[in-house]
């Protein structure tokens, strides 16, 4: 039987970064197969992931339970059938579902082959109380099924307790760490925790609680995704500046910028920016929010026509 692992979390927690850690501590002769979905055109976390020397499966557009309720199992299907595989993760998107993905991977004719084996949610700290505001039915049941919390941007320490806060509130027998190398120590022993809990008690076909399976709310959801190629080479600082005067309504941005040192990855999220020096270079900027001023953005990072 194949273990099957779900690295899930809001848009920016740092999921990408756990399972790159994960990927860098594997015993080298596992054979692993990542399935990465991506909100958008283009994933710049399988082109980070694709380095670990793992096989990536790439989705993107739309998020993991509903564009591929269907071809995402017949995928796995194939894959657990065709391929020598040691172990699965799977990274959905950061609007998806959890107990969605659950549901996909216990059907039948998966078990037969792998189970899930753990089910990890990342929480950005800084970000949790406007995602449980704004956008509280992706992010409460990204918590309500996981087996282990792990908490990322963890510099402040008022805001860090508030969203444990959160947490106990909506979760109280889930354990909740602040770094990756108490979790990982600890991951058996959540393994049986879990179990025991049965926090991940979806059932795909009796529907004890309120997936709804394919009619959710995804069918109304407020997220649009743009991804802007041809980028300028802009300075370090610009980019950065750019970033803070983005509205509000801009949740997400990330990408491969140029700049006169070299290619830059970027991050943002309404709490944090942050550029660090890659080896990348296909340049592509992925802006994610509830509404986006198209026109003003390109102005601003595409080359003039």
């Amino acid at each position: 039987m194949i273990p099957i692992t779900i690295i899930s979390g809001f848009l920016g927690a740092g999921k990408t970064t756990y399972l790159q850690y994960i990927l860098n501590q594997r015993n080298t002769n596992e054979r692993i197969l990542i399935i990465e979905n991506d909100f958008g055109e283009t994933s710049l976390d399988s082109q980070q992931l694709s380095t670990s020397g793992a096989v990536v499966r790439e989705v993107t557009s739309g998020c993991i339970c509903c564009s591929l309720q269907g071809n995402f199992k017949d995928a796995l299907v194939d894959i657990l059938s065709t391929q020598d595989i040691d172990k699965i993760y799977i990274e959905p998107s950061g609007v998806s579902k959890l107990s969605e993905i659950i549901n996909t991977c216990k059907d039948e004719s998966i078990q037969e082959k792998a189970y899930i084996d753990m089910i990890i949610t990342i929480v950005d700290a800084m970000q949790a109380p406007m995602a449980i505001k704004n956008f509280g039915p992706f992010f409460k049941d990204q918590i309500k099924y996981c087996y282990a919390i792990l908490l990322s941007h963890i510099e402040d320490d008022k805001q860090t307790a508030k969203t444990k806060d959160l947490i106990t509130d909506l979760v109280p027998h889930t354990p909740v760490y602040t770094d990756i190398e108490s979790l990982q120590q600890d991951v058996n022993q959540i393994h049986q925790i879990a179990h025991v809990h049965n926090h991940h008690s979806c059932t795909c076909h009796s529907h004890t609680h309120d997936c709804n399976h394919h009619h959710h709310e995804h069918e109304q959801q407020p997220f649009i995704s743009h991804t802007f190629y041809d980028l300028q080479m802009l300075e370090e600082q610009r980019w950065g500046e750019l970033c803070n005067t983005l509205s509000p309504s801009i949740i997400r941005a990330k990408g491969i910028v140029p700049t006169p040192a070299g290619p830059m990855e970027l991050q943002y999220t309404p709490q944090n920016c942050s550029m660090s020096a890659t080896s990348l270079d296909s340049f592509h900027l992925v802006i994610i929010g509830t509404e986006i001023d198209m026109a003003s953005i390109s102005r601003n990072v595409s080359k003039p026509l």
